[in-house]
């Protein structure tokens, strides 16, 4: 059986929930990969500056994605999508917590397109609020790239890493957000 060999790059700010997304994700593969590694830069994270994190899983030898090599690059904040797309991989998915790309530039839309680009645009801070759980926008997020077909685990494979030693509120709570996260997947 082969196993996974899997890249992403996780980005937002302090206090959106990277360190969870990348441990729910290293969570969902890791029996599929085998090996995870993960490498978090947190910065100013308590002062809402910037929260990196690197999650390999396969067979790699050091945690860090190298530019260009990031099969998604998923991030919680459209400022910090534009300072991670130089990880991207060519037809690599990018998934972003905003309602469009006009944060990007046209000629950053152009260059997006003529990479191959996959993306995915989710206004998950708004749909977690609507939900009545605003720091949700991480697990929005996470279920529309799982539905999208962004990460290499069946949606179903996702929700039991998130969910899996919650209390039974919060796991309630995590799976409405997750379909929340399908749902606007299915609507793009």
């Amino acid at each position: 059986m082969s196993r996974l060999k899997w890249q992403a790059v996780v980005a937002g700010v302090g206090g959106q929930g990277v360190l969870f997304v990348s441990r729910a994700l290293a969570s969902a593969v890791e029996h599929k990969a085998g090996a995870i590694l993960i490498s978090e830069v947190h910065g100013m994270a308590q002062r809402g500056g910037a929260v990196v994190s690197h999650l390999k899983a396969g067979p790699f030898s050091g945690p860090l994605v190298s530019q260009g090599q990031a099969d998604l690059v998923l991030a919680l904040d459209p400022g910090e999508a534009v300072r991670n797309l130089g990880y991207l991989l060519p037809k690599g998915w990018l998934v972003v917590n905003a309602p469009d790309l006009d944060f990007l530039s046209p000629k950053a839309k152009k260059a997006l397109a003529s990479f191959g680009a996959r993306v995915l645009t989710v206004p998950a801070t708004a749909l977690a609020g609507q939900a009545g759980t605003a720091k949700g926008a991480n697990v929005v997020l996470l279920g529309a790239a799982a539905a999208a077909g962004a990460l290499p685990v069946r949606p179903g494979e996702l929700e039991r890493a998130i969910c899996q030693g919650q209390p039974p509120a919060r796991a309630r709570a995590n799976r409405e957000l997750l379909a929340l996260g399908a749902q606007a997947a299915a609507e793009v």
